[in-house]
């Protein structure tokens, strides 16, 4: 090729691209249709910078709409795109290649709110009729990521894996799975995991339930909690009650339904007051009881289950045993005021010194360091009351509770 033909060639390459970026080709036929409109007449005015400004707000917008978020720049890119369970996913994420995509654009329009917003937010710039037209057309790449029609998620099959016979009861392997979950689907692969629990294997399980609370936003919670109610407002089986109890959230006890709540507490309540342990054979009663040694604490009626527990310890091996086994940890959490701790140092110290009840004096042993200072106060003075029935173990006791 002569020199002449390589010189008209690149002319005409030139002009070819400098029609290409030109304010008369931003249209509804080249450009995404709310970025026209957001734009709007600020092209055709020549008011570039302000051009590209407006076409950064709308970007914005989408975002945070997208992501039901508020937040700016970086920081909203962040929210909306990044982690393991993006708000927005562009594609379903589940190969290497699917999730570098999604990390790469996040990483592009981090740069962008860098590179080209945050420059013309604090200085004045002065853009060309070309260079806006480019940005525009990176605006435009951009939005057609962020509204691409992505697979819809399997929620049936998810849920499958959570019912695998090789499902890892860890809470470490429950997070990972469950964060593979689109988090506007949690709820979902919630609703679809309860609904299978008679399958069984619910000691197991637990563990991706757990996650999905920890993961799904606070007003899934509700419903799942809701869910969850549902089916307890009816069962009368003890252990259809426990297995519905180990698919709850503890610290979510109180979002549920009132009559709920307060028939199922009357039934833990109600086991715990007949709570039999026998050391050699293990429990014969109250088995719903202890149930309120991790719900406990959140009872519209804590105060009536500590009352059970009291009791408990003024009986027998058996029934002081039943409290050593299931609550002594939990005591200082559900007993609560002056008067009710006194009452449960006076029968710990009556359990373990002069009925010699032997777990409830191996396990006081250790639990006894961690109490609050108000219960070891009183139960030293307990412990001393008694401790001519066994000087020994009471002086050991002691030496824990100073």
């Amino acid at each position: 090729m002569s020199i002449i033909k390589v010189l008209r060639f690149l002319h005409q390459n030139n002009i070819q691209r400098n029609i290409m970026f030109t304010k008369d080709n931003f249209n509804k036929d080249n450009f995404d249709d709310g970025l026209v409109d957001a734009v709007g007449d600020r092209i055709l005015n020549s008011a570039y910078t302000d051009s590209i400004l407006a076409g950064t707000k709308y970007l914005t917008q989408f975002l945070r709409d997208k992501g039901s978020c508020e937040g700016d720049g970086s920081q909203l890119v962040g929210q909306v795109l990044g982690g393991t369970a993006p708000k927005l996913p562009i594609n379903s994420l589940q190969s290497v290649s699917e999730k570098d995509e999604q990390k790469g654009l996040e990483q592009i329009i981090r740069g962008f709110y860098v590179c080209i917003r945050n420059p013309r937010t604090h200085e004045i710039t002065e853009d060309t009729e070309e260079y806006c037209i480019r940005i525009m057309v990176l605006i435009d790449t951009l939005l057609s990521y962020l509204k691409r029609e992505t697979e819809e998620f399997d929620v049936a099959g998810f849920v499958d894996r959570i019912y695998d016979p090789h499902f890892v009861a860890s809470k470490e392997y429950a997070e990972t799975l469950i964060s593979q979950v689109p988090e506007n689907r949690i709820i979902d692969v919630f609703r679809i995991a309860f609904g299978r629990r008679a399958e069984g294997r619910i000691k197991e399980i637990k563990f991706a339930f757990r996650a999905m609370y920890q993961l799904m936003p606070q007003k899934d919670v509700s419903v799942a909690i809701e869910l969850v109610g549902e089916v307890l407002r009816k069962e009368t089986e003890t252990k259809d009650i426990a297995n519905l109890f180990r698919l709850l959230k503890p610290r979510a006890w109180g979002m549920l339904q009132d009559d709920v709540k307060q028939r199922i507490e009357n039934m833990v309540i109600d086991s715990c007051k007949v709570g039999h342990f026998d050391i050699y054979s293990g429990i014969d009663q109250g088995s719903l009881g202890t149930w309120g040694n991790t719900f406990g604490k959140y009872f519209t009626r804590r105060d009536d289950l500590a009352n059970a527990i009291i009791s408990r310890l003024e009986s027998n091996w058996y029934t002081q045993n039943y409290i050593a086994n299931y609550f002594i940890y939990s005591l200082p959490s559900i007993v609560r005021g002056d008067e009710k701790r006194e009452e449960l140092a006076e029968n710990l110290a009556y359990a373990a010194l002069s009925n010699n009840a032997k777990l409830v004096r191996n396990e006081l042993l250790d639990a006894c360091e961690n109490y609050p200072n108000s219960l070891k106060e009183q139960l030293r003075v307990s412990v001393q009351e008694r401790r001519q029935y066994d000087p020994n173990y009471a002086d050991k006791l002691l030496e824990k509770l100073s």
